[in-house]
């Protein structure tokens, strides 16, 4: 059903193209490949999919889709440690790489892969980096529901070329930027490399590129990198992947001044996309992320399990086609976030004005100090209201004395940390002032440009 789907469409734009540096091949070309290259994998069960070229993963992803075989999309650019995880989690029967610079598959013999009840397309891990993965397991039906709203409102088309610069590991990438320039018949440009500001402006400007898609951070490094006299030919953003500030979005918004921007927010157990903010109140309300999807339902519940009031804070649910089958080979982690047809998030939101739905936090990175809720990402918003402050992360650890206590990693034009302590003490009330201060040159960021918001405590 979905490659069929996904191939009735690129057949009506046979001749648009999929490029990467000097290598292309046309719509037509990629469906013809996709389907000689699934007859390889056809008696495959799981196929993970491991390529330098994001490019040729895109490939290999569309042979899994025609052959019916669950994919497990792995990113190198996450290290080799990162794959062998999700590897030994899932034991897939097969890799797909482009090690020797040619999409070959790797079978393995000693797979102990178990056929869930309900066929996965995808299972895409997540918190590979913090621990053992989580597999969520996305049918045919999640992707082509997620993927028909996204398309309502995004509006990409035919006269678009989409730059994908984050890795296909990441869902938002394949269902909100890949399947979905496949079925608007948008040309698509991918780029493998490390997160380069630069880089991406000359790709930008040199290929017209129309329609990107990234993170705040990078977006805000973007933004600090163009020079005021270059030519953008942006048309169309998304912003997903961290909480938009009020800071963030002035920048963003001051620089790419000739692009509708949308702030959109998902999980990768909704396949992704949950809500979207559309353009003309991004700069208004940049604390929110809008309105749900059109096939997907909100609730938001207290502790005292009663429903959230608007600007009460609760925890968000979801509910639709979009949500996930389930945790791989983990029934018992599935039953705690879905109950009775609802995804718990485990986001931390409330409604805002006119009933937009906004977003505080993780449940899990939340700080009770002293008897007190203290929201990390409330807390970098308002020092980021400082120009001074370019990048800035904050967290819970516990004391000697095993007390919760804020830490704050800041990168900024400050001459040492005493500068930082003093914003710190002029704009945020006492129980928000941390007890650990870092001046970093640069946050530590993941392969999609993302700051990495997991510390570990010393």
């Amino acid at each position: 059903m979905l490659w069929d789907w996904i191939k009735a469409a690129m057949l009506e734009s046979i001749e648009k193209k999929i490029f990467e540096g000097k290598a292309e091949m046309t719509y037509e070309e990629a469906v013809i490949y996709a389907e000689l290259f699934a007859k390889r994998i056809k008696n495959e069960k799981c196929c993970a999919i491991l390529c330098g070229s994001e490019m040729a993963g895109s490939l290999a992803l569309l042979a899994c889709f025609a052959a019916g075989v669950t994919a497990v999309p792995l990113s190198a650019r996450y290290g080799h440690t990162h794959s062998d995880r999700i590897i030994e989690t899932i034991d897939p029967t097969s890799i797909i790489t482009d090690i020797d610079g040619e999409l070959r598959v790797i079978r393995i013999s000693d797979s102990a892969y178990k056929e869930p009840q309900e066929h996965p397309a995808l299972i895409m891990c997540t918190s590979g980096t913090t621990g053992k993965p989580k597999g969520v397991m996305l049918s045919e039906k999640n992707i082509i529901t997620n993927v028909s709203d996204i398309a309502e409102y995004f509006k990409v088309n035919k006269t678009d070329t989409i730059l994908i610069s984050r890795p296909l590991y990441h869902c938002a990438v394949i269902t909100g930027e890949f399947i979905l320039s496949l079925i608007k018949g948008a040309s698509i440009c991918f780029y493998s490399n490390k997160f380069n500001p630069k880089a991406l402006w000359n790709i930008i400007t040199e290929k017209n590129i129309t329609v990107f898609c990234g993170t705040p951070t990078m977006l805000e490094m973007m933004a600090r990198y163009k020079n005021k006299s270059l030519d953008c030919p942006l048309r169309k953003i998304s912003v997903s992947g961290e909480r938009m500030t009020t800071a963030a979005a002035s920048i963003i918004s001051d620089t790419f001044r000739c692009a509708d921007i949308y702030n959109v927010y998902g999980l990768t157990e909704a396949c992704p996309r949950v809500s979207y903010l559309p353009p003309h109140l991004v700069y208004k309300f940049p604390f929110s992320v809008g309105y749900p999807l059109h096939s997907v339902d909100i609730k938001i519940i207290k502790d005292d399990g009663n429903p959230a009031a608007q600007y009460e804070k609760g925890i968000l649910w979801v509910k639709g086609d979009n949500v996930m089958i389930g945790y791989y080979n983990n029934p018992e982690l599935t039953d705690k976030v879905k109950k009775n047809g609802w995804l718990c998030t485990g986001d931390i939101a409330f409604y805002g004005p006119y009933n937009l739905l906004c977003i505080t936090g993780r449940s899990d990175d939340l700080i009770i100090r002293a008897g007190v809720n203290i929201y990390p990402q409330e807390i970098e918003e308002a020092m980021k209201k400082d120009r001074r402050v370019k990048e800035i992360l904050v967290y819970g650890f516990k004391s000697p004395r095993s007390e919760m206590q804020i830490g704050m990693k800041v990168s900024g034009d400050f001459k040492n940390v005493q500068e930082v302590r003093k914003l710190c003490l002029d704009i945020l009330p006492k129980y928000e002032i941390p007890l650990k201060i870092e001046l970093l040159d640069e946050l530590p960021k993941n392969a999609s440009g993302k700051i990495v918001r997991r510390i570990i405590n010393d």
